[in-house]
């Protein structure tokens, strides 16, 4: 089903869920197929009520410490691109009577409710996860059309995702009832709303030249440099040149991070930095530092017109995006030892998602300075723009 909320597209999954104090538990899900599959537009909508991998937890029990399972994928087949900036919970609360069941109206009941009911939701493709989107209680998701107490949960910039047109994103939710829940909860069924909210078209029109840069023509990353243009992600000099082959600083890192996540900038007094920090980046390293995607040098030094290494960039990246190591790779580039212990697993992550390579040379070159046309395709790859260039 689907339904409009506040000007956006909002998609709804219904499950009904029993809670008593028996003990009951069934986790399990296929490896192949997602347990619900929801288009945009719906029509094509398959699967059965989530928050359980078989389709029936309206006829289970619920007891404490009972966890289930399943999955979720989300295709675009609607619009040009949607972005994904909310996910919430629509809950009715009804309990148990000689006469059936009838909502409950009780706000502290309603609430505690909630707060026992554990939700974790994780973001991936091809039913593999790698970004935990939510990780709370029912409690901090719950929406109510008019409530302000209840507004859902605001993704951080983070965690908001794009889908373009025909691409899709896999969902994994679990819910766990906390062991410590009491007989309050004893014959009591939550009906909840499962809210995707999206934008539809989220583009910023900067503006609509077409090879706006001077200096990209025929250059290997022109299509990205181009995206980033349109989307506002990055911005050329005074002279409409991009300088592709030139290195980037790390005040200029903080920027094309900061604009890429659609942080908001920082405007303190003290940066706490000790060493001068340039005032047309200052708003986003200190954002970007508070966020621990940035982190200084020893005796509080930023060295913000440093340039930024490949292994640098590479961890400020992995950071910024919370991609983590689903396994153990193996580098095999001729000079892997020269890539400090700290930067190493950040590299592998890269390696292993395809956001940064090595030379033909069979090196990685770690403490070399990034150009600016690698730490934009990087950027490209991780908003997932690269993908449509090779489609």
């Amino acid at each position: 089903m689907k339904r409009v909320l506040d000007k956006k597209i909002v998609l709804i999954l219904i499950a009904t869920l029993i809670f008593n104090l028996s003990l009951c538990l069934d986790i399990a899900y296929a490896d192949d197929k997602a347990d619900v599959t929801l288009y945009i537009h719906g029509e094509k909508s398959e699967g059965a009520p989530i928050f359980n991998s078989l389709g029936n937890i309206g006829d289970g029990l619920w007891s404490p410490g009972k966890i289930s399972s399943g999955t979720l994928r989300l295709y675009n087949n609607y619009s040009n691109r949607i972005s994904v900036s909310n996910l919430g919970l629509y809950m009715k609360l009804e309990k148990r009577t000689n006469d059936g069941y009838k909502e409950v109206k009780d706000k502290n009941l309603y609430e505690y409710f909630a707060k026992s009911m554990k939700l974790t939701v994780k973001k991936g493709q091809m039913l593999i996860f790698k970004n935990t989107l939510y990780d709370k209680s029912f409690y901090e998701m719950l929406y109510k059309e008019g409530n302000e107490s209840y507004n859902g949960f605001n993704l951080s910039g983070f965690d908001k995702f794009n889908l373009n047109k025909n691409d899709y994103v896999d969902l994994e939710y679990t819910v766990h009832m906390k062991d410590s829940v009491g007989n309050e909860l004893q014959g009591l069924k939550a009906t909840v709303d499962f809210l995707i909210n999206a934008n539809e078209n989220p583009i910023h029109h900067h503006s609509d030249k077409k090879d706006k840069s001077k200096d990209t023509k025929g250059h290997w990353a022109h299509d990205c440099i181009e995206t980033l243009l349109k989307y506002g992600i990055i911005k050329g000099y005074p002279d409409g040149s991009i300088r592709p082959e030139n290195y980037i600083t790390r005040a200029e890192a903080a920027v094309l991070v900061g604009r890429a996540l659609e942080l908001e900038e920082k405007n303190r007094l003290l940066t706490g930095y000790i060493d001068i920090i340039p005032t047309w980046a200052e708003g986003y390293i200190l954002t970007t530092t508070e966020k621990n995607i940035f982190k200084g040098y020893p005796f509080r030094l930023f060295k913000a017109n440093n340039n930024i290494t490949r292994e640098e960039m590479t961890s400020v990246l992995m950071r910024a995006f919370k991609l983590e190591n689903e396994k153990t790779l193996e580098l095999k580039f001729s000079d892997k030892d020269k890539i400090s212990d700290w930067a190493m697993e950040n590299v592998m992550i890269g390696i292993e998602n395809d956001i940064i390579e090595g030379y033909p040379d069979k090196t990685f070159k770690p403490q070399n300075s990034i150009t600016r046309a690698e730490a934009f395709t990087m950027i490209c790859k991780l908003l997932g723009y690269h993908k449509e260039h090779n489609d």
